[in-house]
């Protein structure tokens, strides 16, 4: 899968071939098959186990905090430290993310669960703020998802190189 991810980040999904998967691991291809059905399998396999690392690293992160406003840094700066560590998993994770705005668009298994267990755990952040009177009366849910979106929106600055500061000032 790490040999896979890395291939993925350099190629797109459409360009990279089995054969390239399995040179880079240093196996044989029929030995690939013997674990997965398809480069597409792989692919979203490689995809979920970092979204898993991810999604953990993040949930462990706001735990340690208190407030909702220390809550919602650590969510944002664990995501923009977990990419800026990982850039060739920000490439397969930005195409595979961006497909979920397009309506008609096949959503891979799993991962738009992944996406929305992460949004609901803003959006029940965004409410214990509310009870506790933290901050001023919102659509928890529909600011969870902007959140979520604009923290994307920063990584993909910073991947560009737009962004030079500090994660702690964006």
């Amino acid at each position: 899968l790490d040999a896979a991810r890395k291939v993925f980040s350099r190629k797109d999904f459409e360009q990279t071939t089995v054969d390239d998967i399995a040179a880079a691991a240093h196996v044989a291809k029929g030995t690939l098959y013997l674990y997965y059905k398809s480069k597409r399998e792989i692919y979203l396999e490689a995809l979920r186990r970092d979204i898993g690392a991810l999604s953990e690293e993040t949930d462990r992160r706001m735990r340690e905090c208190d407030t909702a406003a220390d809550k919602i840094r650590a969510f944002i700066g664990t995501r923009v430290k977990f990419f800026e560590e990982n850039r060739g998993f920000f490439r397969i994770y930005y195409s595979e993310f961006a497909h979920f705005y397009v309506p008609l668009a096949p959503a891979p298994k799993g991962l738009r669960e992944l996406y929305i267990r992460q949004a609901k755990r803003l959006e029940a952040i965004l409410e214990q703020a509310l009870a506790k009177r933290e901050i001023r009366s919102i659509c928890a849910r529909s600011t969870a998802l902007r959140l979520y979106d604009m923290t994307l929106g920063l990584i993909a600055e910073r991947m560009l190189g737009w962004s030079k500061v500090p994660v702690e000032e964006d």
